[in-house]
């Protein structure tokens, strides 16, 4: 139906540019004709001009005139180039959308090989430089990094690739939820992490490096957090119930859920 439409669109305005040229060019031959000299007769005071007069005032309409068709043919050759840009721009739109695609489903690809770590760590950096240049495809990169990560963190330390997919998943703010939920990536290297609102239940983060990490919000509940290193980290509104949190390290600038007494939870205060 919108191609049925646009194509309707199109026509009506080409329609529209044909009638109005044509009229143009009569208005044009006209006025080298007899038009300048109607336009007059219309005018309560051409009878009394004299010859010499009433020359110069048609030559008078006639510039007019000429003027008039002039600005008229500015103007329709405005619309033209704005309608080319408008046509540019989607031609440019389509192409950037194409190659997003194919560079996603490239790095899919590689992604799923399981022979070389080199293949896999290319698709991950690929899947981040899809993240930057196309904000709508943020979520969808966000779940397919996610899944690599809970299928492939079974061991420890992290392989290559696991770890990362976990740099790339904990630097930016993404538009959905990071599922994390269950995984094991005890000892990761995470400062800063940006993991608000991200699902870590039950997931095992001993050991790792949280350095001023951002967890507002995020579902902690059942994680195991021993010997964490939470200095600076913000875990305001984030849910703790069932968490491991003995021997986390953490400083004053670490910011807790209210009601929180993170003391009775083993924590160590640096």
């Amino acid at each position: 139906m919108e191609i049925v439409m646009e194509k309707v669109i199109k026509v009506v305005g080409w329609t529209c540019i044909a009638v109005v040229s044509s009229m143009l060019v009569v208005v044009v031959v006209a006025a080298f004709g007899p038009l300048p000299g109607y336009v007059l007769e219309s005018s309560p005071a051409a009878s009394a001009l004299t010859g010499n007069d009433r020359v110069k005032a048609e030559t008078d309409v006639r510039t007019a005139l000429l003027q008039a068709v002039g600005g008229v043919l500015l103007v329709i050759g405005a619309v033209t180039a704005w309608r080319q840009m408008l046509a540019a721009r989607g031609q440019q739109l389509v192409a950037r959308r194409i190659a997003v695609t194919d560079a996603f489903s490239k790095a899919v690809e590689q992604l799923s090989n399981r022979e070389s770590v080199a293949l896999r760590l290319g698709g991950i950096y690929s899947l981040d430089r899809v993240a930057d240049d196309d904000p709508a495809e943020q979520s969808r990169v966000a779940e397919i990094l996610s899944a690599f990560v809970r299928d492939h963190a079974r061991q420890q330390p992290l392989p290559q690739d696991v770890a990362a997919a976990l740099t790339v998943l904990s630097r930016r703010n993404w538009p959905c939820e990071v599922d994390l939920v269950g995984t094991c990536i005890a000892g990761a290297h995470l400062p800063g992490a940006r993991l608000e609102r991200a699902r870590l239940k039950g997931a095992d983060l001993s050991r790792t490096d949280l350095t001023g990490a951002v967890l507002r919000s995020a579902d902690l509940d059942g994680a195991d957090l021993r010997n964490a290193d939470l200095s600076g980290a913000d875990l305001q509104a984030a849910r703790l119930t069932g968490a491991k949190l003995s021997s986390a390290v953490t400083d004053r600038a670490t910011r807790w859920p209210v009601d929180f007494v993170p003391e009775k939870h083993g924590v160590l205060l640096r």
